[in-house]
């Protein structure tokens, strides 16, 4: 297998994961808002201030992935929202959660313009467009694997628990990217 196709798997996997962890709050939502015993406001200002955050620092992400490269930046975006993936789990109240969430929408901008990077520097001008859909394809099914997975693990260990899982799930990418790429 050429190695553009190893790193076209690892940034599928990537998108996957980006989904995983953002839709997963959706999902745990009910049980989050009833252990926490959040208001419905205050649970809008849980799930907005992640697209705050992330819309803040998407261009310094990228612009720190053009100067350092998307190796060194895409391990510290996935160490970054990996760690504030399992945080979540961690949150005692409002407050916390809402810090956690934005510290998190932080961590991961940069993501998708570094994948880009890593496209444009792996595959041929014919070929990037196909690689782009791929990776864009990974998130939304990403997405829709999301609650295939995050019921049960609620339903069976508690909502904290799926953030702990999927947390570890991102340091695993994290470590292949850093070693492969």
């Amino acid at each position: 297998m050429p190695h553009r196709y190893r790193v076209l798997a690892l940034l599928f996997v990537l998108s996957m994961v980006t989904y995983l962890d953002r839709v997963c709050i959706a999902v745990a939502g009910p049980e989050i808002v009833r252990d926490l015993h959040l208001s419905a406001t205050q649970w809008g200002w849980v799930v907005g201030i992640f697209a705050l955050s992330y819309a803040i620092f998407e261009i310094p992400s990228g612009a720190l992935g053009d100067r350092i490269g998307p190796r060194k930046v895409l391990t510290r975006i996935v160490l970054w929202w990996s760690a504030f993936t399992s945080l979540t789990g961690l949150v005692s109240g409002f407050y916390v959660l809402l810090a956690t969430r934005f510290a998190f929408g932080a961590g991961e901008a940069g993501a998708y313009p570094n994948s880009s990077a890593s496209i444009s520097r792996w595959f041929p001008l014919a070929e990037r467009g196909r690689a782009h859909g791929a990776v864009w394809m990974a998130s939304r099914l990403g997405g829709a694997l999301t609650p295939l997975l995050v019921v049960p693990i609620v339903a069976v260990f508690g909502w904290r628990t799926a953030f702990y899982l999927f947390g570890l799930l991102g340091v695993a990418w994290a470590m292949v990217w850093y070693w492969w790429y």
